[in-house]
Formats: C-alpha cells, structure tokens, sequence
C-alpha cells in the first residue's frame, strides 16, 4: 500500500501546472494573431478606402452612406472642449442647413481647426459610409473620433505586445514540463522570461504608436528582441551551472513505511539501475524497485550520514538520469559520495532516517 506523496498525484500535479502557461500562452496567442492577421489588415484597408475616396458630385445623401465623400454644409451652435468627467472628446454642435435639430460631432483632439472656429461659423462635415468622419473650415481640415485613418496602430500595438508574452508563457511551460517539481517552484525559470516578455511586449505595444509605418514598429520589435532574449538565456544558463548552496529541512522520523519517488546515485552496491522507489520507515532507508507488496529492494546501509541538502543541480549528470526528483541530500559513506534523489515534500523522511 502507498503511504508517502503518490507519484500519480504529482503527475497530475505537474501536468495542471503545465496546463495553466499553456493555456495562457495558447489564448494570448490567438488573440495576437486574430488582431495581426485579420482586425488590422481590415483597418488598413478601410483607411485605404477612405483617403483614395474622391467628393460626392451633387448635392450631398441625406444619410451620407455612399462610398464616396459627402461634403454637407453647416454652421457651427456650440463647441465644447476636451477632457473633463470622463475625459470627453473635444466637440462641435452643429446643424445642417434647413434642419433645426443640432448635433454633436467629436473630434480626435483640439486642433487648429477647433481653436479657429467659433459658434455662427460655416464648416462642412464630411460623411463617409454612414459615419461623420471629418469636419473642414476654409482650409484647416480635422478628423473626427469616427475616422479610419490611423485605426490599426492600436489593434496592431495589442497584438505586437501579445506576441511576446504568448511566447514568454510557452517558454515557462516548457521549462516546467522538463522539470515539472524542481522548476515550477522555482523563481528563476519563471520570473527571467516574465521580464524579457515584459520588456518586449512593451517594446511591441509602443513601437506602432511612436512609429510612421508597420515595419518600422516590427524592425523596432525584433531588433530589441534579439539582445532581450540573449540576456536572458545568459542569466538563466549562469543560474543554472552557480553551484547551489544548502537547505535546511527538519528531519521527521516515519512511525511507518513511506515510498515515494527517488533513486540513490553513486559508486555504490546499492545503487541499482531501474530502482525508482525509495522507502522509508523504522527500520531506515532502502531503494525498490516499484511500491508494489513484494517488489525487489536494496537496504541502504546505516553507515551513510546525510551532510547536506540542495537542488539538484544542472552537472549532477546520473541524478538527472535518475529522474526521480529534483532536490538532493548529499551523503557520505565512509570515503564515498552518495546522492540521494527526491521531491522536496520527501526529503524530511529522507533526513530522518539517515544518521
């Protein structure tokens, strides 16, 4: 019978743990790619449209909903600055000739055209598909909050900001499937690619808004991209080879047998190849071969002393091999070194029954 940590409930442990950063990078992905591949090319298109779109011939729609440009004439009732409650929209109230019903038409901020005219003034307001898209005084010209000009920076900043962190939580689930106990408990693996993901999603949201064109904000993204994510793997490869340095754990004596994954390493007999089992009780520590009743086991004999307790460490080559754990309790047996492999929640019964 199984009475220490079950290896089925840390598999399924390690797998929900790795599902989460999956999931994460899987959703922000899709997201970035349905603005990058589908909402921006649409915007542009439109903006497209509208700046190739020529002046209507004739008197303008009354509904303004035609392809091409309805200049519709107007005098100015009221204005309204921007900001405010709410941070409202600059604003010019407005009716068109031989209606007496005024509306409201916002503009993208108060520019020249705004500060220039004042209420009994004639503009014309442009209509484009149904929308109030421009207003022009004499020469100045303003775009209104309804104007496609310019409408994929923001989709496509969204979507180049995305991009990285989408990638920064794949990373993450792959360090944490390699390593499902060691390294999800880790700060390293996680916290160094949060910051490069950071770093470039900021990189990516600000590139098109400070930007004239889309290539120009990609270059900016992959240029940056490239010494980001060299620092990273820097400090993660010098994390990984620092020697790590010991760790307190109490020791707890079991009242009875407890198996849990481990393995013993080292240029011993009791080393067996294929034991990944390690089993504490009473009567000390041994390695089996399986948590079965009756599976084969090699005592590990009393003369093995713990002298301290780390991670397990990237040049621990045949504890890696092992696999059955992620932390290590450093032994001696007489003039030999021995290791002994385990998941962190297992090392109290390990400490407790070695001397």
């Amino acid at each position: 019978m199984r009475t220490g940590a079950g290896g089925p409930s840390r598999a399924r442990g390690a797998s929900a743990a790795v599902a989460t950063p999956v999931a994460l990078s899987l959703g922000l992905l899709v997201v970035a790619g349905c603005l990058l591949g589908w909402y921006v090319p649409g915007a542009l298109a439109e903006e497209a449209a509208y700046r190739s779109a020529p002046f209507c011939p004739g008197a303008p729609a009354p509904t303004g909903s035609r392809e091409c440009l309805d200049a519709v004439p107007g005098t100015v009732v009221a204005k309204e600055p921007g900001g405010g409650r709410g941070s409202r929209l600059p604003g010019l109230r407005w009716t068109t000739d031989g209606r007496s019903a005024p509306s409201w038409v916002r503009l993208e901020e108060e520019g020249a055209l705004f500060s220039s005219v004042s209420p009994g003034d004639r503009v014309r307001v442009v209509r484009w598909r149904g929308a109030e898209r421009a207003v022009v005084a004499g020469p100045l010209r303003q775009e209104t909050a309804a104007t496609p000009v310019d409408g994929h920076r923001l989709p496509y900043a969204v979507g180049l900001g995305l991009v990285p962190l989408g990638g920064v939580f794949g990373w993450v689930a792959y360090g944490w499937a390699r390593r499902p106990e060691g390294a999800a408990r880790a700060s390293w693996p996680v916290s160094v690619p949060m910051a490069c993901g950071l770093v470039l999603g900021a990189v990516g949201f600000f590139g098109p808004l400070v930007t004239d064109g889309l290539l120009d904000a990609l270059l900016l993204s992959a240029g940056t991209a490239v010494p980001v994510l060299a620092a990273g793997a820097w400090l993660l490869r010098r994390r990984r080879n620092r020697p790590p340095g010991p760790v307190e754990v109490l020791p707890r004596l079991p009242g009875r047998e407890r198996c849990f994954p481990g393995a013993v390493v080292g240029a011993v007999p009791y080393e067996v190849a294929g034991f990944s089992t390690l089993v504490a009780g009473p009567e000390g520590l041994a390695v089996a071969a399986g948590e079965e009743p009756g599976a084969a086991r090699c005592r590990v004999p009393g003369s093995v002393a713990a002298v301290r307790v780390r991670p397990r460490a990237h040049t621990d080559a045949r504890a890696v091999r092992a696999g059955a754990g992620d932390w290590v309790v450093e032994c001696r047996d007489g003039d030999r070194e021995v290791l002994v492999v385990a998941a962190r929640e297992d090392l109290p019964w390990v400490l407790g029954v070695l001397r």
